[in-house]
């Protein structure tokens, strides 16, 4: 039988989502309590990855279970070994053809900056940047990026990416006590894409870029000279639709 899992989890306890040998993983705590009930190789399907210290407050992933468990019972067993670090809030039935992967419509992901003062509780949640910025140029910067594109300029340099094309419907700018929020939503993004993106947004905020850049950088398809990368600490994965 197949279920659908929806689940936080805290980033900074982890070094990413991807099963790795020898390390503590979103994937590998899961996949390891799964196949513990189910006595057998569980594998866990999520919509995406995510790196090593970035949160997720709505991730999704399918599994496989021999065994008959009811979906009460399956949360909370999961939940009581998790230790807090990950907290699974939904869990349902789906037809086997249903892939978390393949199935997505859209994600919605957040970046969080500190403007203000340092903050060491924080740190680990929320980019701590200190210094101001002039959010209307970042507005104006991020309007090429709306739509269509080859985001190539974007992603981390894997040379076996081949399809780069994603479609950005929104980015959006909110501030509340100094810490800026931007959020982004389109039909999927690259690996570090967002945090690519936010690197080059804060050059432009801070007026050591100029926004028109971004739309050279766009067109260029290329990550030489675009190294402008943000920390994972400030990146949430929000939400995911199918």
């Amino acid at each position: 039988m197949r279920y659908l899992i929806k689940f936080s989890y805290d980033g900074s306890c982890f070094n990413g989502f991807q099963r790795q040998n020898g390390l503590k993983t979103v994937q590998g705590i899961i996949e390891e309590c799964l196949s513990k009930l189910d006595e057998c190789d569980v594998l866990l399907v999520a919509s995406g990855r995510t790196d090593k210290g970035v949160h997720a407050r709505c991730q999704c992933a399918h599994f496989d279970l021999n065994k008959k468990v009811k979906l009460y019972n399956l949360k909370k067993y999961l939940n009581d070994s998790f230790n807090g670090e990950i907290f699974v809030f939904d869990i349902e039935n789906v037809d086997d053809n249903f892939h978390a992967r393949y199935d997505v419509k859209n994600k919605i992901y957040s970046y969080y900056i500190n403007m203000g003062t340092f903050d060491s509780i924080s740190r680990n949640y929320i980019f701590q940047y200190c210094r101001k910025l002039d959010i209307s140029l970042m507005k104006k910067a991020s309007l090429f990026l709306l739509g269509e594109h080859d985001f190539r300029a974007f992603c981390s340099s894997e040379k076996d990416k081949n399809n780069c094309v994603r479609k950005i419907y929104n980015i959006d700018f909110s501030v509340c006590n100094n810490i800026l929020k931007i959020t982004f939503k389109g039909n999927g993004f690259l690996r570090k894409m967002i945090r690519n993106i936010v690197g080059l947004l804060l050059e432009v905020g801070s007026e050591r870029l100029d926004y028109l850049a971004l739309n050279d950088i766009l067109d260029s398809k290329t990550r030489k000279g675009n190294m402008k990368c943000a920390p994972s600490c400030g990146l949430y994965l929000e939400e995911v639709n199918y």
